[in-house]
């Protein structure tokens, strides 16, 4: 490790380096739009993409298949021919991470058939390890990384015990939790149509009470007409809108004004701290 040598991060404008989970209903362009991305290689858990011309796919048929590709992907030839990992479907990716340890722990005296029958709940902890070991070995390679999955309607509840229904993937909960803590955008995806009738698909970036949504962006749009060219836009003017904020508070000039105009006065400070308490606690004592 050179510590001397690292250089500040340039936050990527076309996708190239992030990780992104799409889901929603089936045939609103998730995979089509995810084979667009940078460098896209699509790993095909699930046969999707037939209707789509030029796409470079990978088909997979097993979690050991595709753990095999990890030597390529070392491959600074392979590195420099794919930039994006995409996984169609995360869940079918997922289901055969379960099959594969469920082989890898069986023997001679046991044969687990779902990471259930494995004792203690350990088949539950180990699964979600190895998902969570790939995908961040992925980014760690520096691919970006998108990830497909459907969506369910799922009867929750809030923390006063009131139910209520929420549009949330179909992937299993601890795979589910991996992709949403590691995944820089989540976008629902879904189809619209607007007062005149005109239908379009669009994806949602902010979450609501009715969908799981985000986005590491602090700007970007609550929804956007799902291409790859419109998200691309709204990742540039969130990334434009953060640095215009930052330039504007952190100036140079600024924090030198503010300097020489504040004077702190321990004393005078305290006493206005008292007084502000003593008002709040004489109209609000609880």
């Amino acid at each position: 490790m050179g510590l001397l040598d690292i250089k500040p991060h340039q936050v990527s404008r076309d996708l190239r380096g992030y990780s992104v989970f799409f889901y929603g209903a089936p045939k609103t362009g998730k995979t089509t739009t995810a084979c667009k991305f940078p460098g896209a290689l699509l790993l095909a858990f699930e046969k999707g993409y037939s209707t789509i011309a030029g796409a470079m796919v990978q088909p997979i048929n097993s979690w050991s298949e595709f753990k095999k590709l990890f030597v390529e992907f070392k491959d600074p030839a392979v590195q420099e021919k794919f930039q994006t990992i995409v996984m169609d479907t995360a869940d079918i990716a997922y289901a055969y991470c379960e099959k594969y340890i469920c082989n890898r722990e069986s023997d001679a005296k046991h044969d687990y058939q779902s990471v259930a029958d494995i004792p203690y709940g350990k088949g539950y902890a180990l699964a979600m390890e190895e998902f969570d070991e790939c995908i961040r070995k992925i980014l760690q390679l520096g691919y970006g990384l998108v990830l497909i999955s459907h969506e369910q309607d799922k009867t929750m509840k809030n923390e006063r015990g009131e139910e209520y229904n929420q549009l949330i993937p179909t992937l299993d909960k601890r795979a589910r939790l991996v992709c949403e803590r590691t995944c820089d955008i989540i976008g629902y995806c879904r189809g619209v149509e607007d007062a005149d009738g005109n239908k379009s698909v669009r994806m949602f970036m902010r979450e609501t009470n009715r969908f799981v949504a985000g986005s590491r962006f602090k700007y970007t749009p609550d929804s956007i007409e799902l291409t790859y060219d419109n998200l691309v836009k709204a990742i540039s003017d969130a990334i434009d809108a953060q640095e215009n904020e930052v330039s504007g508070s952190t100036t140079t000039e600024s924090y030198n004004m503010h300097k020489e105009e504040v004077q702190y006065d321990f004393t005078s400070l305290m006493k206005e701290v008292q007084a502000t308490v003593g008002s709040i606690m004489s109209t609000k004592p609880e």
